[in-house]
């Protein structure tokens, strides 16, 4: 046997866990930022109260891995966000510039009392026909809320402290007419990292009415404005000589206060208006009509002609000072964590600034905004012809301006702002092509004002889709779908600033319109042997466009596209067994996706030619394949066992093309390169997870449990850059070749969490109390995620010259934590 899976069936038989907590999400850092600028798991798992239970198939292994791998970067095989579809009364929750979703919106409709059907694997549903990857309905319908209320409070010593929670629902009230409210908040600063925090609010309103039997209309407004202090990934340097695995150079202490400089605040409110239509029991129309509105940025500090002011840059760590008193000198400030040189010196930036008298600021305080206006229309019907077909389908159109801009937020003390490009000062080229914008030149910026660049990114999609669901005429425990859809998707970007460096159409106006047609085919055959034991193949070929932040070069300043813009292809297969007895359930999966012809666009600094540059990397291709197996027991009347495993081997397929493009002139650094990517696994979520629970359900509403939790083939994110001939070339030695190449493979993974909750039955209310621990052994070396720099260290010179690569950035995992909760419901 395979010595890897030993410590597995170690933990399968020896765990126990918890059982039906809720769900929770896992978002990472964004790499282009180094910065946590999206929510990481926060203990909802015992703050929701999304009472309606999963309409789909539920398994047990998506029942438990949604929720049990918090204390990693973990995505449901390693599918990234736009494998995935979610929708709310089928309008997609989805931003099509990121590919990525909605995250305020998101959280605003999980706050809701929301039904959720989550369909996992390839197969459609019925708003969308999906991707390769799981969709996630949320139907949110006050008319089908039963009347009552609820009210909850949290406290936690992760990311915030305290959350309060009411709701309320009329149910169907006389003339048809139903409504239903809910809020929340949760505020406070993380007990373990300085400088995070968070002020969230969420807030749902929905207002129904019957018109007839057959028919009704609902209206729904939700909005989740909130601030939140980030947190940034650093190098192992960093970790090392501040003794601390959860450092953060986010942060520092101005007149003895705290002060982030990474905070994101989102408003971004949704409105939609719902029609439903019930003719008679064989056919169903559903249509949604939505809007939405808001503003999401991430501040950064911007600096102009000055030193770096971030403490982990490298050069004021002490593997980069060559005299060994100065080395010693700062380790030791490192160690006894000397805040003016561990922290951002806030105090510092504005006596830099103070003293510059009539000059420009040296530093100042930005936010990267994107103001977003999103309307959609979907239509779906659900029709059953017969006992042997059922017809699913619908149309959607949608249209989204994203406007994105640089918002001056603090001047630091300085008197004003010149609105130009930093990199470009002292150049020895184009320092006489500093604006930003060649329609007001040498403009002063004042706070609140853009700078840097503004334009708008239009999108435009209409879809169609129809799946066809059949059973054996005479023989129904056989059956299958075939499912199509086909879309029309359109990007242009409209820039409203003229840089210098780029005049005339190529920064400023209308680009080119770039169309893509996008097809999915799916299919799929079952076979019920008997009630209990389910046999079933599905099967998947899709064109999908790629994301408008993949489409442009220098996308916040220039027009240009890149060289051959085109979709990607996806095509894959999973067969799937189930047995669901009295007190056994199983599941056993095997899946493989195969994609080609994905493209990145990548924006860095290039070490080697001296310029920032915008790398292109196209005809990329990846493989996600692996096993999946799930089980739930019924030992007793009282306990509970479910155990869920995945062995996957996730990886690029081939060497992606790669071309080079100077930021400052367009010109051609590389041109029909290679990235020897072949055989290197993608990183970003382990490849090997296990888990096992045992939950008590005793008398008088008690609830008990504790799980163990494992994680490994936990990879860093590959640099592109690392694996080029032009960087090979300077390697001096076999062993200098294996440390630029060589993927970091990060240790195994445990956690053991505890959960306890006791509910009391006060007539026809509920009152209830719980507590979890997560990590309960407080294990403080768990590496959350990590990918490599795209930078590069040159030493030497002539023909000695050689490279060595930047440290890659790492995010670790919390150690133990609690929380506590009491809900009431009335």
């Amino acid at each position: 046997m395979n010595k890897r899976w030993l410590p597995i069936l170690g933990m399968l038989v020896f765990s126990v866990s918890l059982h039906g907590q809720g769900s929770v999400v896992v978002f990472d850092e964004q790499q282009r930022f180094d910065v946590v600028d999206r929510y990481e798991p926060d203990g909802d798992t015992v703050f929701l109260w999304l009472s309606v239970p999963l309409s789909a198939y539920d398994g047990p292994f998506a029942s438990l891995s949604r929720y049990r791998f918090s204390f990693v970067r973990y995505a449901r095989r390693g599918y990234a966000w736009n494998c995935s579809r979610r929708l709310l009364n089928g309008i997609d929750l989805d931003n099509p510039v990121t590919g990525e979703p909605f995250w305020n919106v998101l959280t605003a409709v999980r706050q809701a009392p929301v039904r959720l059907d989550e369909q996992p694997g390839i197969a459609p549903s019925v708003s969308t026909v999906g991707n390769a990857g799981n969709i996630c309905e949320y139907d949110l319908d006050v008319l089908h809320e039963p009347p009552g209320g609820r009210a909850g409070w949290m406290f936690t010593d992760r990311r915030f402290r305290q959350g309060l929670r009411a709701g309320i629902a009329t149910g169907t009230l006389g003339g048809g007419w139903a409504f239903a409210a809910t809020g929340t908040r949760r505020w406070g600063r993380d007990r373990h990292i300085r400088g995070v925090y968070a002020d969230e609010w969420s807030l749902c309103l929905s207002l129904g009415r019957r018109l007839g039997a057959k028919n009704s209309l609902s209206a729904v407004f939700l909005m989740a404005p909130s601030e939140r202090g980030l947190r940034s990934a650093s190098t192992g340097e960093a970790f090392e000589a501040s003794g601390d695995r959860l450092y953060n150079p986010a942060w520092g202490y101005q007149q003895g206060r705290v002060r982030p400089s990474r905070v994101r605040c989102e408003r971004t409110p949704m409105a939609l208006i719902t029609w439903r239509c019930g003719a008679d029991t064989r056919w169903n129309l559903t249509t949604t009509v939505s809007a939405l509105w808001g503003t999401s940025s991430r501040s950064a500090l911007d600096w102009y002609d000055a030193r770096n002011p971030l403490p982990d840059y490298y050069r004021y760590l002490p593997g980069s000072y060559e005299n060994p008193e100065v080395s010693g000198a700062v380790s030791a400030a490192w160690r006894q964590r000397d805040v003016r040189v561990t922290q951002i010196d806030w105090e510092e930036l504005y006596l830099a600034n103070g003293n510059r008298d009539t000059l420009p600021a040296a530093y100042v305080l930005g936010s990267a905004v994107d103001r977003f206006r999103n309307w959609q229309f979907v239509s779906c019907f659900d029709y059953h012809p017969s006992r042997t077909l059922r017809l699913r389908g619908g149309v959607r159109v949608r249209i989204d301006r994203t406007t994105a801009y640089n918002r001056l937020d603090d001047l630091l003390g300085a008197a004003f702002l010149f609105d130009i490009d930093p990199y470009l000062i002292d150049d020895r080229y184009f320092g006489d092509k500093l604006q930003n914008n060649l329609r007001a030149p040498d403009r002063r910026v004042a706070v609140g004002e853009r700078y840097g660049y503004d334009y708008d990114l239009d999108y435009v999609c209409g879809e169609g889709w129809l799946t066809a669901d059949l059973r054996n005429r005479s023989d129904e425990r056989f059956g299958g779908y075939v499912a199509l859809r086909v879309a029309q998707v359109g990007y242009s970007r409209n820039g409203r600033y003229e840089k210098e460096l780029f005049p005339g159409s190529d920064s400023y106006g209308r680009s080119s319109r770039l169309h893509f047609t996008e097809y999915t085919l799916k299919g799929g055959i079952d076979c019920l042997f008997t009630p209990a034991h389910t046999l079933r193949l599905d099967l998947l070929y899709e064109d999908v466009a790629p994301a408008a932040r993949d489409v442009f070069v220098s996308i916040d300043y220039r027009n240009r596209t890149v060289g051959d813009p085109r979709t990607a292809n996806r095509f894959g297969g999973e067969l799937s067994y189930r047995y669901a007895g009295r007190t056994v359930r199983l599941e056993l999966c095997a899946y493989a996706t195969v994609s080609r012809g994905e493209s990145e666009v990548r924006r860095y600094y290039d070490d080697i030619a001296s310029v920032y540059s915008d790398m292109e990397l196209s005809g990329i291709g990846k493989l996600y394949a692996g096993v999946e197996f799930g089980a739930e027991v019924l030992l007793t009347r009282r306990f509970a066992l479910r155990v869920a495993a995945s062995q996957a081997r996730n990886s690029y397929r081939n060497d992606p093309s790669v071309r080079i493009l100077s930021d400052k002139d367009g010109s051609v650094i590389a041109d029909r390169a290679r990235s020897l990517l072949k055989g290197y696994r993608l990183g970003g979520s382990p490849q090997r997870i296990a888990s096992a629970e045992l939950s008590y359900r005793g008398a008088k509403l008690w609830m008990a449990s504790l799980s163990v939790n494992y994680a490994a083939d936990h990879y860093t994110t590959v640099s592109p850059l690392n694996r080029m001939g032009r960087v090979y070339d300077y390697a001096a030695s076999p062993e200098d070749l294996r440390a630029l190449t060589e993927q970091e493979r990060f240790p195994e993974a445990f956690t053991i969490d505890l959960f306890v909750s006791k509910s009391f039955r006060l007539g026809s209310r509920y009152l209830s109390v719980s507590a979890a621990v997560n990590n309960l052994a407080n294990r403080k070396e768990i590496v959350y995620s990590g990918y490599e720099q795209m930078r590069l260290r040159k030493s030497g010179t002539g023909l000695n010259q050689s490279i060595t690569a930047f440290g890659s950035k790492y995010l670790y995992a919390y150690p133990r934590t609690y929380y506590l909760t009491v809900n009431f419901r009335f």
